[in-house]
């Protein structure tokens, strides 16, 4: 994708069972830093943790702060980072990293978010990954019910809504305030939870949108988004959390529950197509695998004729897996044609100009690309615009034979309104060529779209391969960006205002 949509956020949970000066120092907000950092592809705006401790007159404390997670910690100066790993040490915590489709970029917008409260099972914090659809109407009930939103973003009045849930002076179990929020949201929400009890719950929703696991090691608990934040050498057994259910942790027990029915599983194609790291596992499928074969499938489709001149070149990195095995199953050399400034973040989550960070992040190696008919392979195309700023060097500068453009997904033709930031019609590229979103594109069609690209060919991944490539069930998948259909009635109504926007021109997001 290169750089043309801002990522997802990512989640991390630790409770740990023995003392803490058993672990390293920090204990668990040390954990914490560690997941995060594994972590860092899917959010690079802020960073935060809450703990608890016991013993603490601040029971649960909450740190955050915007940038990197090296930063938002202050690695770069030892003392500052144990520091904050002395201050915020604790038995229990949970963290997150951000990049907003919503709100502003500023670190009162960042996550976690913590609710005080004179009553511990009332106080509590929480972070969540996703997009709440209905966020509007929840909005309304609150200020119906003269609650005042500081920020006006989902994630607050998400937590507003949680709190009336535990209205009252009985102590409601963590599972009911969610099965009773359950009836009422409409969206994504992979969720941690904890409070000033020492109780810990991660949540996923009921269909299963954004990814969330588990493992257990030698007494200890960890859950995170991807199981790349702690399961780096494949040593932990790792368990998905399932749509509908809490993992509850207290007192060193872990126990799952079920707060929700689960009609349906919907899981974003996205995950394996672009976000996730390729050394995670998500349900069950391995992201790299999923890549692999996306280019094999991809590779059946190809047009042109190969001969020594062609070489495959894919866009880095999140395309290598896909191109490299288009490469093999073709018999043409994969070559680093472009070269990415690895120092440099992914310049989707940026605000400055990204025509500029494209620039700064991509460099063209003129030796291995001048004369050559190139395969160029992009993961996905959004909104097009960095795709063919690289066409345009490659072929100004690189000095390129041909360059034939491959896709390994099928052209995105719909807003997502549950966690991606593409949330009107009039920002993607592919609806402007293609009529018929049901038929999806024609050759006709991807042979206009090749023109006005600037690339002798063009090849998208067929809609009906994707799910095969992926390894799990179409109908246990989110594609509502390739074919309008939706899993939720919310994201079905906001699709219909999407629409009426796009005939007025309007750029106004759909779900504000």
């Amino acid at each position: 994708m290169s750089g043309e949509v801002k990522e997802e956020c990512a989640l991390a949970a630790v409770s740990l069972s023995k003392k803490l000066d058993s672990y390293p120092k920090g204990a668990a907000a040390f954990y914490l830093y560690k997941m995060l950092l594994q972590q860092q592809h899917r959010g690079q705006l802020s960073a935060g943790i809450t703990t608890y401790k016991k013993d603490r007159k601040q029971v649960i404390d909450t740190y955050k702060k915007l940038g990197k997670v090296d930063n938002a910690f202050k690695t770069f100066r030892k003392e500052k980072f144990y520091g904050i790993l002395n201050k915020y040490a604790g038995s229990i915590g949970i963290g997150h990293l951000r990049y907003s489709t919503c709100g502003a970029d500023d670190v009162g917008f960042a996550q976690p978010f913590e609710r005080h409260h004179g009553r511990r099972w009332k106080w509590f914090s929480f972070a969540f990954n996703g997009n709440i659809a209905n966020y509007a109407s929840l909005k309304k009930e609150l200020a119906d019910s003269d609650y005042h939103l500081i920020r006006d973003v989902d994630t607050e009045a998400l937590m507003h809504h949680m709190s009336k849930q535990m209205i009252g002076s009985e102590k409601k179990g963590i599972e009911d305030v969610f099965a009773n929020l359950a009836q009422i949201i409409d969206g994504a929400y992979s969720l941690v939870y904890m409070n000033a009890d020492g109780e810990l719950a991660v949540i996923r929703d009921p269909v299963g949108f954004k990814p969330l696991c588990y493992a257990e090691k030698d007494g200890d608990f960890f859950a995170a988004s991807e199981s790349v934040a702690f399961n780096g050498d494949g040593s932990m057994k790792v368990h998905d959390v399932q749509p509908g259910e809490v993992v509850l942790v207290s007192d060193g027990n872990v126990e799952k529950k079920r707060f929700a029915k689960c009609e349906k599983k919907a899981h974003c194609i996205f995950e394996w197509v672009y976000f996730a790291n390729p050394r995670s596992i998500i349900d069950g499928q391995g992201v790299y695998e999923a890549r692999q074969n996306l280019g094999i499938a991809l590779a059946k489709h190809e047009s042109q004729k190969m001969d020594k001149d062609f070489i495959v070149v894919p866009v880095p990195d999140t395309a290598k897996p896909s191109g490299d095995a288009l490469a093999f199953e073709l018999g043409v050399p994969s070559k680093e044609g472009i070269m990415r400034n690895r120092y440099i973040g992914r310049t989707f989550i940026e605000s400055d100009s990204r025509a500029e960070k494209v620039k700064e992040k991509y460099s063209i190696i003129k030796s291995i690309v001048e004369g050559k008919k190139i395969l160029l392979v992009e993961d996905t195309i959004v909104r097009g615009t960095t795709t063919k700023n690289l066409i345009e060097r490659l072929k100004k500068y690189g000095k390129a034979k041909e360059i034939h453009l491959r896709v390994a997904c099928p052209p995105i033709l719909a807003p997502c309104f549950y966690g991606i930031d593409m949330s009107t019609i009039n920002e993607l590229i592919a609806p402007g060529y293609v009529k018929d979103i049901a038929e999806g594109i024609t050759e006709e069609e991807s042979a206009k779209f090749a023109k006005d690209y600037g690339v002798e060919s063009l090849i998208y991944l067929p809609k009906d391969e994707l799910a095969k490539a992926i390894g799990l069930p179409k109908n246990e998948l989110c594609m509502g960006c390739l074919n309008a259909n939706y899993p939720t009635p919310e994201g079905k109504r906001l699709y219909g205002s999407a629409l009426e926007n796009s005939k007025s021109g309007s750029k106004k997001r759909t779900y504000e």
